[in-house]
């Protein structure tokens, strides 16, 4: 469980390092620079608007235009064997879903360096590298909402003891006071449902939740498909709720109070 709020910790941290080091601080004589300054000094920036895609960094030509080539490296991240590595859709095991983003990038744009010619799109499939799944038994489709509704539990407590959900704190007390998975159930697919906020949880919003779990549970896949009741390609909070074992009474909708405190922040 410490694994997954430890990814998306590493995943924050590296952000703030690239964007503060891509910033020089300092003027010629090491003076502080103020941040009006800096701002100024952005805004004569054309990469400062320019928006790339995945795998993409925004440079300057001659002219100091602005276009978006692919990225050459991973920048200042030094990468340990087997620390970051992901596998991709097509089961190839990546260092780092910073590299496998650049190698979409190059296949992408047909240019040299791209490990699968002909391939146009290379997406994560889950955090790790890429291994054979058992089949997921009846057994372990009968044990696995158990499983998951543990997780989600483990998952919210730690989070709230370290103050990072303070929105789900109301939910996280009535949650341990009677040790109530049912609670951080709800809570996770509130969590979920984000973009946008209509109590329908589609495979977009999905997709963090795959590439975390689907490396140790090969039930995962054919249980969120099983959720989908109606083939829609969403998740209502009836059929989530009813996929992970609660009665009509216990489906709440707690979102809209969850997501009004986090606006309110």
């Amino acid at each position: 469980m410490v694994i997954v709020s430890w990814r998306m910790l590493v995943r924050v941290f590296c952000v703030l390092i690239l964007s503060i080091c891509s910033v020089q601080m300092f003027d010629q004589d090491l003076n502080p620079r103020t941040l009006a300054g800096l701002e100024k000094e952005w805004s004569r920036n054309p990469c400062f608007k320019k928006v790339c895609q995945r795998g993409e960094t925004c440079v300057l030509d001659r002219d100091r235009n602005s276009k978006c080539v692919c990225q050459t490296d991973c920048g200042m991240l030094k990468f340990n064997r087997g620390q970051y590595e992901v596998c991709s859709t097509a089961n190839v095991t990546y260092q780092s879903e910073c590299h496998l983003n650049i190698d979409h990038c190059l296949c992408k744009s047909n240019a040299r360096g791209c490990s699968q010619p002909g391939v146009t799109k290379i997406l994560v499939d889950y955090f790790g590298a890429c291994r054979d799944f058992p089949k997921c038994t009846d057994s372990d489709a009968t044990q696995f909402p158990g499983r998951l509704r543990d997780w989600f539990y483990v998952v919210m407590d730690e989070m709230a003891r370290r103050a990072a959900i303070g929105e789900y704190k109301d939910l996280w007390l009535e949650t341990v006071k009677g040790h109530n998975h049912n609670y951080a159930t709800i809570w996770k697919y509130c969590d979920l449902d984000v973009d946008p906020q209509d109590r329908r949880v589609s495979k977009k919003e999905l997709q963090y939740l795959m590439k975390t779990v689907k490396a140790t549970e090969q039930c995962l896949a054919p249980f969120l498909d099983k959720c989908d009741v109606n083939n829609d390609r969403e998740i209502t909070l009836m059929e989530w709720g009813h996929c992970l074992g609660l009665k009509d009474s216990e489906i709440v909708d707690k979102c809209h109070s969850i997501h009004q405190y986090r606006r309110q922040k």
